[in-house]
């Protein structure tokens, strides 16, 4: 049985944070589905958008977008994003503080929120759910773009924990609020709130919780990131939270476009062309950020991979070449990049990104390939789906962690996960381990501590690995343990 230290520090201002899931369905949007759903009880047999402080009909018709929800081929996205950063110009964002001036608080950095979610991207129905990591149950359904032809992939969690940010493949970019407290009444023009509170969804600007769209003229876009704003040490909440994302449009564009959008108003602030980082349908492909706010990308371009690095403070560039093509990619707690091999990449499961010395170094005992985002968690390990472990087809996959001190693979852990098929990847505040499969509209969760599996299986195909729960930031901004 692995072990796991509990995460500490968690106080009135450290609570569990955001999170989202896909689960299985077969793209209904009427809330009649219910498929399978295992370990838990799921009910998906909601009466539709529920309206708050008035009523409402939701037309519930399941849009589809086209998506690239390819299981056989690495045309998907892929990434285990921990955004983080802060707005902050003297520094990293603030941690434990060693008095407390009057009228101030025992702040922690993270979130100060008492629930937690995970946030996954229905690609082919170009929506996003909101699913409740402890009770497993959909508490809203988002759509994405006005056309329904998103094809949204990535999703980011603020560090604040109030909000999701959601980027298209076909381009745009989606905030919507995770508390109702945080929405506008009267945003959609009629008194009261209206918004999804199950897995019905409402017609494009309807729901009062969908804060902003931000167009982008790209026919590529996948990576989206929060960084973290400036903490208020007298409320121990969060403001001038800002936001990453990258994107170009291919046979136009030569190279790759990096923006920094304010994640109140939706206005970009700046955007900056990346020399060295070419521009083309799976370029770019992963994003994250460190405790500084700075983004780094990847692509997914087997032959010419790119690790690219943009400066929040300067809008400097960088660009390296990589050794092994990446799928999934994240940024640890001390602010190093990880990437999960692309599935038949060379002979290692992930490879780091050692900053200072501008290294490489090899999880490489054990070959664990997929097309798998991959995210740290709190007892140092890194952890990514596989399909094959050390060239042998293991028939269903699973999930492999490495130890980031040894670069050591661990033995296997089936998910009963359809062969191929399982790429998300996300951690929560409690702990627990998260994969979705695009193939089985479904959402896996795995205790690391008892092996317990449970399901949620009423999404529509989930193609989400990047930063869904708001671990990844809460990680690489605060530190593991908070």
């Amino acid at each position: 049985m692995l072990g796991r230290r509990v995460v500490s520090g968690l106080s009135a201002c450290f609570t569990v944070g955001v999170l989202a899931v896909s689960g299985c369905g077969d793209g209904r949007a009427d809330g009649s589905d219910t498929n399978n759903v295992t370990g838990v009880s799921a009910d998906g047999t909601g009466d539709g958008i529920t309206s708050l402080g008035t009523t409402t009909n939701g037309d519930g018709d399941g849009d589809a977008g086209d998506g690239d929800a390819d299981t056989n081929s690495g045309d998907g996205d892929g990434d285990g994003d921990p955004g983080d950063g802060d707005a902050d110009t003297s520094g990293g964002p603030k941690f434990d503080i060693a008095g407390i001036p009057d009228g101030e608080l025992d702040c922690q950095c993270g979130t100060t929120l008492d629930f937690s979610y995970i946030w996954i991207a229905n690609s082919t129905q170009s929506t996003v759910t909101k699913l409740n990591t402890e009770t497993m149950e959909e508490e809203g359904r988002f759509l994405t773009r006005a056309d329904g032809n998103g094809s949204p992939s990535r999703t980011s969690v603020s560090l604040s924990g109030r909000a999701v940010a959601v980027a298209n493949r076909n381009g745009g970019v989606v905030k919507v609020f995770s508390q109702h407290e945080d929405c506008d009444p009267n945003k959609n023009g009629m008194p009261g709130l209206q918004t999804s509170t199950d897995s019905n969804y409402l017609p494009w600007g309807q729901d009062d919780c969908v804060d902003w769209f931000v167009p982008f003229d790209y026919t590529t876009q996948r990576p989206v990131a929060w960084a973290p704003g400036i903490l208020d040490m007298s409320t121990c909440t969060y403001s001038n939270e800002q936001l990453w994302t990258a994107g170009c449009k291919p046979g136009q564009d030569q190279v790759v476009k990096v923006s920094l959008i304010d994640g109140d108003t939706g206005n970009v602030e700046f955007t900056v062309s990346v020399p060295g980082f070419e521009c083309s349908s799976l370029s770019p492909y992963g994003g994250a950020v460190n405790a500084e706010g700075n983004f780094w990308f990847t692509n997914l371009v087997p032959g010419n991979d790119r690790l690219g690095f943009v400066n929040r403070l300067t809008q400097e560039t960088q660009v390296w070449n990589m050794p092994i093509t990446p799928y999934g990619m994240t940024v640890d707690h001390d602010g190093n990049p990880w990437i999960a091999a692309w599935s038949g990449s060379q002979s290692a499961s992930a490879a780091k990104f050692d900053v200072q010395t501008e290294t490489w170094s090899y999880a490489n005992n054990h070959v664990a390939h997929s097309l798998s985002g991959i995210q740290e968690d709190a007892d140092g390990r890194m952890w990514m789906n596989y399909w094959t472990y050390d060239g042998q087809n293991m028939g269903t996959g699973g999930l492999v962690y490495i130890d980031m001190a040894t670069m050591q693979v661990s033995e296997p852990f089936d998910l009963g996960c359809q062969s191929s098929s399982c790429r998300g990847m996300s951690v929560d505040l409690n702990g627990m381990i998260w994969s979705t499969s695009m193939a089985s509209n479904t959402a896996f969760r795995f205790n690391p501590d008892t092996l317990q599996i449970d399901t949620y299986n009423q999404l529509v195909g989930p193609y989400t690995y990047s930063d869904m729960t708001g671990w990844g930031i809460q990680s690489a901004a605060c530190g593991p343990q908070g």
